[in-house]
């Protein structure tokens, strides 16, 4: 204890915290300003000045603009897997149907919420670049594989619509994500928020319709044979 009262040890953990929050602040901007300008169109002194951070300040968080990158892409992607483990860890119990639609609604209702994923690879997926392969080794090949192998799960169970499980994946993302990032287009269009609560849960039936539709909600899929 110092004189005051305090635990000495206290005093030594404040420019700690501040430095996290500045680094959670570096990185929350860096997320946006990619999304939106990809990485060639976006600079360390926009991504600064969003997050009230000096440029001067920012060498010592992350030495390049690629590393910036790189961990808002680890930042986006780890959000997305908790938010999805937890939501399967929910749904252990529940029939296949169930959990498969469930899990859609899921991933509907978290574009909802972070447009700037679906942005963020959108930026960099339309052209090759060692950043792209990164991305895809590191972030969205697991999730191809987990969504791929789920669809060929739900078509052998006789649920899941027909088709190559690798466009049904980009359909998928697409049909979940695409309003949300173009959000204000969609505003433009049609005088609505997309996000606004009713017309996501529209949309989100709109999706399970399309995808899982041939099978009630709850129903009990078992193997062929099993009957």
């Amino acid at each position: 204890m110092n004189g005051h009262g305090e635990d000495d040890g206290a005093a030594p953990r404040r420019p700690q915290q501040r430095s996290q929050a500045t680094r959670d602040r570096l990185l929350g901007a860096a997320v946006e300003i990619f999304a939106e300008r990809g990485f060639e169109g976006a600079t360390t002194r926009a991504i600064a000045r969003r997050a009230g951070v000096a440029l001067a300040a920012l060498p010592y968080h992350y030495k390049t603009k690629e590393a910036l990158w790189r961990a808002a892409a680890d930042r986006l992607f780890a959000r997305y897997r908790e938010r999805m483990m937890r939501r399967l860890r929910e749904l252990r119990d529940e029939d296949e149907v169930t959990r498969t639609r469930q899990l859609l609604r899921e991933f509907v209702l978290f574009s909802a919420e972070n447009p700037e994923v679906h942005r963020f690879i959108l930026q960099e997926g339309t052209h090759r670049s060692e950043r792209l392969a990164w991305l895809v080794e590191t972030h969205i090949r697991p999730i191809f594989r987990y969504v791929t192998r789920s669809v060929e799960r739900a078509q052998h169970l006789g649920f899941g619509r027909t088709g190559r499980p690798e466009h049904l994946y980009y359909m998928m993302f697409g049909a979940a994500a695409t309003v949300y990032s173009l959000g204000p287009e969609f505003e433009l269009l049609t005088g609505e928020n997309a996000t606004r609560p009713d017309l996501v849960e529209a949309h989100v039936e709109s999706v399970l319709d399309v995808f899982y539709g041939s099978a009630a909600p709850g129903a009990d899929a078992q193997e062929p044979g099993e009957r």
